[in-house]
Order: structure tokens, then sequence, then C-alpha cells
């Protein structure tokens, strides 16, 4: 499926769509401190969305790079210091061994399995020994539901350019292929950060708490983490 155009009118004309994404860009951070050990290191972020995920980490002094198919997402990132490349994950222009963190964060989703293959074996490339590919994908996702028709030419095409849905033990399966101790838990992305008051903090809780066990209400997603092969 041809997805540019999909991913450059989110990411230039409407890209208040990822408005409601901080709680998983905040997640992403945390969970590349967590596995790196500390903040501080080379992080890689593929798909730029809204560019987050790059300037949440950019903040707390990582090094970061960016790749992504939009040559307008990427010219946003650039004047921040950002080293943001235009590209596509299965065939990066990075050196090897570049970063101690490769990001993927509602990606995988995108793209065609055996694409997907060629992905994971270039984000192991990438990596240094030891470091950690993070990221999210949509959990059980029903694809039709969100088939969509253009008026014009009659194709039928999920509106967010969506191929594949996963769960727990596929993406497990998947990743174990390429990297060692891989980590794949359910969990809704909550803005934190926008529920101090007390309604919005309980309604914040209780989609935590639906997300952990992947009720459909709660949007849940797999936040994911796998290690390159090759560390101490």
């Amino acid at each position: 499926m041809e997805q540019d155009r999909i991913w450059d009118h989110f990411q230039t004309a409407r890209v208040d769509s990822f408005d409601q994404a901080r709680g998983r860009y905040a997640a992403m951070a945390a969970e590349a401190r967590r596995r790196r050990g500390g903040d501080g290191g080379r992080v890689l972020n593929i798909g730029i969305g809204a560019g987050g995920v790059e300037r949440l980490l950019l903040a707390r002094g990582w090094r970061v790079a960016s790749l992504d198919p939009s040559e307008t997402a990427v010219a946003a990132l650039v004047p921040l210091g950002i080293d943001a490349r235009r590209g596509y994950a299965q065939g990066m222009s990075f050196d090897d061994a570049s970063f101690d963190v490769v990001v993927a964060s509602e990606v995988l989703e995108h793209i065609e399995p055996a694409t997907r293959a060629e992905v994971l074996a270039e984000v192991a490339r990438v990596l240094v020994p030891g470091g950690w590919f993070i990221g999210s994908v949509p959990y059980r996702e029903v694809l039709g539901d969100q088939e969509v028709i253009c008026p014009d030419c009659g194709k039928v095409f999920h509106r967010w350019g969506h191929v594949s849905s996963f769960d727990v033990p596929l993406l497990q399966a998947e990743l174990a292929r390429v990297f060692e101790a891989v980590s794949c838990r359910r969990r809704s992305f909550v803005d934190w950060t926008a529920a101090r008051a007390p309604l919005p903090f309980v309604k914040a809780l209780a989609k935590s708490m639906l997300g952990r066990l992947g009720e459909p209400i709660a949007n849940p997603s797999i936040l994911f983490a796998a290690r390159r092969r090759g560390g101490l």
C-alpha cells in the first residue's frame, strides 16, 4: 500500500491529529531512560508525527536523530539541531551501531509483514550491541473498523494507513526473531500532566487500568522493548 500521501497529510495539513499523543510521547521518553539507565544517549525516532518525541528527548539531553518519508516533517526538525533525514526504515542512511535506543511508536502497524522483517534487521544494524528498540503498536486493532473509500477512485483503505494488527504473542514472536530480552505489555497512554484535577485524574486512572486489561474502550496499545544481541 502506498502511504506517503497519508503520512504527509497528517504531518502537515492535520498535525493537530497528534494533539492527543502527549501521554504516548512521555511513555516513550520514560522507556528510553529506563532501558538505557538514564538520559543523554543517542536516540533515533522513526516516524516524526508532530515531532513531540524528538522535542521531549532533546529537552532531556539526548542526541536526537529522526527518519520519516515526509520532507516537510523532516525540514521542521532540522533547525532544532536534530539529525532529521528523509527515508524509509527498511533502508536507513545511518551508520552501523549509531544509537543506544531506537524508537518506533505507532509505526510497525503501517508496514507490511515482509517489509517489517527488513525494518527490524535495519533497526538492529543501527543499534549498538545491547542497545534497545522500543515503541508501541495498537493492541488487537480491528482494521476494518477504520476503512474508508475514496469517492473519486473507489479505493478502500485504512484512514490512518494501518495494514497490520497485533496481539502480544504475535509481536513478541516477531521481535524475538531478531532481538533478545523482548518485553511486550498492554497499556493505554495517559497524559498525566493534564489530569491533575480530581475528575480528570479518576478518568485517567480508569483508562490506565482498563488499558492494562486490553479493554477496547481504553484504546490500548502494546508497549514493547527489545534488546539488540551482543551486549554484556
